[in-house]
């Protein structure tokens, strides 16, 4: 594997689809507004009673007879809980049914890029495996941050000749995507996957639809993260991951036959 190629840019035309550049573009919004935090509140609070009217209706129709009292005492929990667990809850709802990882090895560690805040501890633990001989080659997927990730492996002593990996992805999707194209027809099966916590589960189960048998291996967030950037970076999880699913990427498929330059 010549290192150089993943420092190249990609040569795929790839653009970043409406819904993900929109749902980028809202959260460093919210993160950067000073009003981010009312706007934030005004939008939950529209949705709890949009769903709160939802399960009144339902609970109506299969009350058949019930007090609205009784009901309401019943929906309004249950309507709150729905509406604000991601913001109450955060992290833990989206890493509660995460295996653990407990030393098993693969036939490679697969770690995912997520801007420079977010790199060097996933470096760092992708590194560790690899110099414990938990997987003998390490691919790094990500647009921009493969090359950066990459370099860093070397720099903490992983030998060149066991890094690979696709400098073009700019969603979890096409991480998965473009590192099946590369990594199953070589015979990889099991992979180590390195990301955040809450991140995982999503990208767990992309990565097994496409048919890596996936080890999770959560990379802390960063220390530096306010809670605010935490809360809303488990809101936006939990709607990319209801979102995949309703688009059916948990699902058993082929792989899509889009080719990339990247460090083939």
């Amino acid at each position: 594997m010549d290192l150089e190629t993943i420092l190249n840019v990609c040569q795929t035309d790839i653009s970043i689809n409406h819904w993900t550049q929109f749902t980028y573009s809202v959260f460093y919004w919210l993160m950067k507004s000073p009003t981010a935090s009312l706007m934030l509140g005004g939008v939950y609070v529209l949705g709890f009673l949009i769903l709160s009217g939802l399960l009144m209706r339902g609970f109506i129709l299969l009350g058949r007879g019930r007090s609205i009292k009784r009901l309401w005492l019943w929906g309004f929990p249950v309507a709150l809980f729905l509406g604000l667990s991601p913001l109450l809850i955060g992290e833990p709802l989206l890493t509660t049914f995460l295996p653990a990882y407990n030393g098993q090895a693969a036939d490679a560690v697969v770690v995912l890029g997520r801007g420079q805040w977010f790199n060097s501890d996933r470096v760092m633990k992708a590194a560790e495996l690899v110099l414990q001989d938990a997987a003998p080659q390490v691919f790094v997927s990500g647009r921009d941050d493969a090359p950066i990730m990459a370099t860093m492996l070397t720099r903490v002593g992983v030998d060149p000749s066991k890094i690979s990996g696709e400098n073009c992805s700019n969603t979890t999707e096409e991480n998965a995507q473009y590192t099946a194209q590369q990594l199953l027809p070589s015979g990889v099966r099991s992979i180590i996957l390195v990301s955040d916590p809450p991140h995982l589960l999503r990208s767990q189960l992309v990565f097994s639809s496409l048919g890596f048998r996936v080890l999770p291996y959560p990379s802390p967030l960063p220390l530096e993260l306010n809670q605010r950037y935490r809360r809303l970076l488990a809101l936006r999880e939990s709607m990319g991951f209801v979102t995949y699913g309703l688009m059916g990427r948990y699902w058993p498929r082929p792989i899509d036959t889009v080719s990339t330059t990247a460090a083939q």
